[in-house]
């Protein structure tokens, strides 16, 4: 039921943007060049809103599949824990700057432009773009982090009895599905995907919510697009298809370091990350309660 609620609502998701393109077309007498699918800012807020979008339909299908009540898909306090989120995203927004403000170093040193070049638009759609990435980049996060860290690992882990068992192959299948829903891409690039959702994943597990996988998201995408808008290579960024085993490597180097220093900050705060919801519904209207065995 959760698979065939998630699956309606994603298909209904794509169905409204085509319907919007489709519109957007007849108000300009033709269909949008793909630039601008990409890069204008309309485009760029409608992709984001329909991201967004994945947060209630992640609640929809894990109360609709597991009887679970939407607010213990946040966290194991039933909710997000917002001083937690803000805390722990501290040190990725650290490691992320870091990490991409050396790999831009690196590339004006060797005499190329790190965040690409080329885009012709004026300072108000600049900045407008910019405003659009502040502003909803991170509901953007929120949505894929509800849907794939969220959704899909309770979907994945909930076949298995044993939780390490079923947090492993949650993980696994919600990274690798992650990896796959960006789209075109070479070993590479799919990699650093692949590790990038491993590392939220874990996040989630380790700390019993949501709040540091969402943050770790925001984060990078906001630090990689804000440069890339400024320099004029949203276009570029947007399309890319590949990556380079550095680029891998220095990814997996951030990662660990976000990954090792979260465990330690949750530690240190006796943050707790185990719980049973209140209340189970199953399909047939009798109450359970999980690990009971009913």
């Amino acid at each position: 039921m959760g698979l065939a609620v998630a699956a309606a609502g994603v298909a209904l998701l794509l169905l409204g943007f085509s319907v919007a393109v489709g519109v957007v077309s007849l108000v300009i007498g033709r269909l949008p060049t793909d630039e601008e699918l990409l890069t204008s800012p309309w485009a760029f807020l409608g992709t984001n809103l329909l991201l967004a979008a994945l947060v209630p339909l992640a609640w929809l299908a894990v109360w609709a599949g597991h009887g679970v009540r939407p607010r213990w898909l946040s966290s194991v306090r039933g909710g997000l824990r917002w001083r937690w989120l803000l805390l722990s995203g501290v040190l990725p927004a650290a490691v992320v700057l870091l990490g991409v403000g050396g790999l831009g170093l690196l590339g004006v040193l060797a005499g190329e432009q790190p965040f690409g070049s080329g885009d012709q638009r004026t300072l108000a759609t600049t900045a407008l773009l910019l405003a659009v990435v502040l502003l909803t980049t991170p509901l953007q996060a929120a949505g894929e982090e509800y849907f794939f860290r969220g959704w899909m690992s309770q979907a994945a882990g909930a076949w298995f009895r044993a939780p390490a068992v079923g947090a492993v192959v949650a993980a696994l299948v919600s990274a690798a599905l992650f990896g796959l829903a960006h789209g075109d891409q070479d070993p590479w690039l799919y990699a650093d995907r692949f590790l990038f959702g491993l590392t939220a994943s874990y996040l989630v597990w380790r700390t019993g919510g949501l709040e540091t996988a969402i943050a770790f998201h925001a984060v990078n995408n906001v630090v990689i697009f804000v440069p890339t808008i400024v320099a004029g290579g949203l276009g570029d960024a947007l399309e890319t298809t590949s990556a380079s085993p550095f680029l891998v490597l220095t990814d997996v180097v951030g990662f660990v370091v976000i990954a090792v220093g979260t465990a330690w900050l949750a530690r240190r705060r006796g943050l707790v990350r185990l719980t049973v919801p209140p209340r189970v519904e199953s399909s047939l209207g009798a109450v359970t309660r999980p690990g009971s065995g009913r």
